[in-house]
C-alpha cells in the first residue's frame, strides 16, 4: 500500500483525491470521478466565473456594492457582523469570499454572476460533474429546514438552527442530486485551467490566484507541508463534508490538488489532521526527499 493510500485509509470518511503535476502532466488519483459535496469549495468556480465576466467587461472589480440587512447570510462571515450601508468593492467581496469563506460576500458575488452564467462557465471548461444550483443562503436554509423565499424564515432563525445543529437529514442541501457538487477530477482540472491561463486573461488569472494565495483557513492542504510553501487554495466544510482544493507550488513544480471527503465522522480537528496527512503524502510523492 502506498503512503497516500495508507493516509486515505486512516480518514474516517469517504475520500477522493485528484492531483496533477502541472509541468509534467503526471497524475495521482483515487475516486477522482466520484461526486462529492463541494461545501465552500464551490467558491473557486464562482471566482473563475466572476473574473471571466470581468474580462468580458461586464463587471467592474472596482464597483462598490452596498451591504443591506437583507444580504446577511448565516455561517462563516465577517460582513454579517458589520453595519448596513458598507460599500465594499467587487474585488473586496471576492477576496472575503475566498480567504475567510465569507458567505455574505459569496452570495453578493453569486448575484452578480448568476446561476446561468456559472453553469455555462462550468460547461465551457468541461466540468461535467460540477453542478452549483444553490447559493450559500439556499443551501444553509435548506439543511436547516427553512425556505429562503419565505419572509417568516428569518436570518436569525436560520442562524439559531445552524448553531444548535437542528438540521434536516433529507434536505435538498444534503442530496447529491440537488445540492452543490463536483468531483476531485473536476476541481483539479479547474485549478489547472486557472494556472495555465486557459480560462482567464493574464491579469485576471493573476488576480484570482493572488486571492487564493491569501487564504487564511489552512488546516488541510497546507497544514503539514514545509514552512514557506506557497499554496493557492480554498477549503469547504459543513456537516459530514470536508474539502480543500488548490495549487501547491513545490520544489519540483506546481501541482493542482483536490481532496474531498463525505460521510465524515469525528471532530473537525481530527478530520483535518487526517486529511492533512493525505495532502502531505501527495506532496512527498511529487517532491521526494533527496
Amino acid at each position: 500500500m502506498s503512503s497516500i493510500e495508507t493516509a486515505v485509509s486512516a480518514v474516517r470518511a469517504q475520500v477522493g483525491y485528484a492531483a496533477t503535476q502541472l509541468d509534467t502532466g503526471r497524475e495521482l488519483s483515487s475516486r477522482a470521478d466520484e461526486v462529492f459535496f463541494t461545501a465552500s469549495t464551490f467558491k473557486v468556480p464562482l471566482l473563475a466565473a466572476l473574473y471571466k465576466l470581468i474580462d468580458a467587461g461586464r463587471i467592474d472589480p472596482g464597483q462598490r456594492i452596498e451591504l443591506t440587512d437583507a444580504d446577511r447570510v448565516p455561517g462563516s462571515s465577517v460582513l454579517k457582523e458589520l453595519g448596513a450601508g458598507l460599500n465594499p468593492t467587487v474585488h473586496d467581496l471576492a477576496t472575503l469570499m475566498i480567504i475567510v469563506s465569507d458567505n455574505t460576500a459569496t452570495d453578493l458575488v453569486f448575484g452578480l454572476v448568476g446561476k446561468d452564467y456559472l453553469r455555462s462557465t462550468m460547461d465551457e471548461l468541461g466540468l461535467a460533474q460540477t453542478r452549483i444550483p444553490m447559493t450559500t443562503r439556499e443551501l444553509l436554509y435548506s439543511i436547516g429546514g427553512l425556505d429562503p423565499t419565505n419572509p417568516e424564515h428569518t436570518y436569525a432563525e436560520a442562524t439559531a438552527r445552524l448553531k444548535s445543529g437542528r438540521l434536516v437529514p433529507d434536505a435538498d442541501g444534503f442530496s447529491e442530486e440537488k445540492s452543490d457538487v463536483s468531483s476531485p477530477a473536476d476541481m483539479s482540472r479547474l485549478l489547472a485551467a486557472l494556472h495555465n491561463g486557459d480560462a482567464l486573461t493574464p491579469s485576471s488569472r493573476e488576480a484570482a490566484l493572488d486571492i487564493l494565495k491569501r487564504q487564511q483557513l489552512n488546516t488541510v492542504i497546507p497544514m503539514l507541508l514545509p514552512t514557506g510553501t506557497v499554496i493557492a487554495h480554498k477549503t469547504g466544510s459543513y456537516k459530514g463534508v470536508r474539502c480543500d482544493v488548490g495549487i501547491v507550488y513545490g520544489p519540483s513544480g506546481p501541482y493542482a490538488v483536490a481532496i474531498m471527503a463525505k460521510d465524515v465522522e469525528g471532530n473537525s480537528l481530527e478530520v483535518d489532521l487526517s486529511l492533512a496527512k493525505v495532502s502531505k503524502a501527495i506532496y512527498d510523492e511529487f517532491n521526494p526527499p533527496n
